[in-house]
């Protein structure tokens, strides 16, 4: 839907699209693409693939005009009519609804930046004004939009539209769903708060009496948990990491109980890294859905040569996986150890891993040292959080914008590590590589197995369950990164 400039009126795209063709009729030209985002044209940052579609057919020559509904619709942003100008200045025809503009007149020129630059201002003070309007919102208790939150009320995002219809239309979530929802966050926090509770099992309870979220799916751990850590259950409304106000009517949860879930978060410590008791996990993924393998232990079985508990990698339906890879743990171990050291051998192998560690230290060294300094204000304020220093709201503005960069370079270093991982990359001997993951730890011979990766994935497919059960190598095999469109 867009808004027709002079009345404010909302058009169809449909409708939009069937003023363009009378358009290209009237002008004599030839239909070549139809394109469309559904993206305002305003937003900074924003990728529009119609847009950029178009001017890949400009700067090729395949188009010699462009008709568009409205130009704002186009453009919003000076930036954008200067980069169509510079490809399309020769001839290039931009028509409307409203008129047409050709880009090799200078007055044509003129005219459409002074359009843009008026519709670019438009959009900075309906922002403006929008801005000021949520901030009233929040600070009178109101919702402010978006998507409806487990144990709220709001519109059903699961409902479809139909072809006459429209979001608009989308139906209001049933009262006695809500209060379900409710009564089941309250129950979640009880357990949570008891002596062998945790996430998992809160998930485990909801997906037990047949809720499911806001977008109709099974509950996990990381779900449950980003559900209970809501300063809304407490009535808050928090914007940008401070209480903006409070939500009308009773809080989901009690004020003693709230305080009580957030000081278990605030406070609870770090988990063991993944991967601290097993090489693959984490790094091993399912062929089939591509999720991330874990690993277990079988406490009803041993391996015969040593005595120790059989384990397996698996892909775990508790984390949204499709459960149905399971693969012994030592034979894998042994197979990416021959990988490991077959790929470390590979000279050719060894350069391109070294130019991508070239490339990356630097900044990784950078990420990591801010990584570090972020963990250590974490802990000092949970320290002083525990020891009733800092009052929770407090806690809660200190700590967000900590969250918030921790999170941006957690993803950064994820990204740098899997373009140059670190460590060694000359070629060694086969011995020396394989006694180096004998002698290792377990992060030692993780980093070497990230080391031979560089950005393929180890993909592990399930078992073939005719014949004899065997373990089969040929289930497990790199492929590189699948390719961004």
């Amino acid at each position: 839907m867009s808004k027709v400039p002079e009345t404010g009126e909302l058009e169809k795209i449909d409708t939009q699209w069937a003023d363009n063709r009378t358009v290209i009729t009237r002008v004599g030209a030839c239909l070549g693409v139809e394109l469309k985002d559904g993206l305002s044209a305003w937003k900074r940052g924003v990728r529009r693939p119609g847009w950029e579609r178009l001017l890949e057919r400009v700067e090729s020559g395949e188009s010699d005009g462009i008709v568009v509904w409205h130009t704002d619709r186009l453009f919003r942003q000076p930036r954008d009519l200067e980069t169509l100008i510079e490809l399309g200045e020769r001839g290039f025809k931009v028509y409307s609804a409203h008129g047409e503009r050709d880009l090799a007149d200078p007055d044509d020129r003129f005219i459409l930046r002074i359009e843009v630059a008026h519709a670019a201002r438009s959009s900075d003070d309906t922002s403006r004004r929008l801005k000021r309007r949520f901030a009233t919102y929040r600070e009178q208790g109101k919702d402010t939009g978006g998507q409806r939150r487990f144990g709220f009320p709001g519109r059903d995002t699961r409902w479809v539209p139909g072809p006459d219809e429209t979001n608009a239309d989308r139906p209001q979530v049933a009262g006695e769903q809500v209060e379900r929802e409710r009564a089941a966050i309250r129950d979640g926090a009880e357990l949570l708060l008891s002596e062998d509770g945790s996430a998992q099992k809160v998930a485990d309870l909801w997906n037990g009496r047949g809720l499911r979220s806001v977008n109709g799916l099974e509950f996990t751990a990381d779900t449950a948990t980003a559900i209970m850590k809501r300063q809304a259950l407490g009535g808050f409304i928090v914007h940008h990491g401070a209480v903006a106000g409070r939500l009308p009517g009773v809080p989901v949860l009690d004020q003693r109980t709230f305080e009580r879930v957030q000081a278990l978060y605030a406070g609870r410590k770090r988990g063991r890294v993944a991967g601290k008791a097993h090489v693959g996990t984490g790094i091993l993924r399912c062929a089939v859905c591509g999720r991330k393998l874990s690993a277990r232990n079988n406490k009803e079985a041993t391996y015969p040569e040593d005595g120790q508990w059989r384990y397996q990698y698996f892909c775990p339906k508790q984390r949204r996986g499709c459960g149905t890879v399971f693969i012994d743990g030592r034979a894998v171990d042994r197979e990416l150890l021959a990988f490991t050291v077959a790929r470390l051998l590979d000279e050719q192998h060894a350069r391109e891993v070294s130019a991508l560690q070239s490339r990356t230290s630097d900044r990784l060294g950078e990420v990591r040292a801010e990584i570090t300094q972020i963990e250590g204000l974490q802990q000092a304020l949970s320290e002083r959080l525990g020891a009733r220093r800092i009052s929770l709201d407090a806690f809660d503005v200190a700590n967000e914008p900590l969250a918030t960069d921790l999170a941006r370079l957690s993803a950064e270093r994820f990204a740098l590590t899997a373009q140059g991982p670190a460590g060694p990359t000359e070629a060694a001997s086969a011995q020396t590589l394989a006694d180096e993951w004998e002698t290792g730890d377990i992060a030692e011979r993780r980093a070497m197995l990230t080391r031979a990766l560089g950005r393929d994935r180890m993909m592990v497919s399930p078992a073939d369950r005719t014949g004899k059960r065997s373990f089969d190598r040929n289930r497990l095999r790199p492929l590189p990164p699948p390719e961004v469109p």
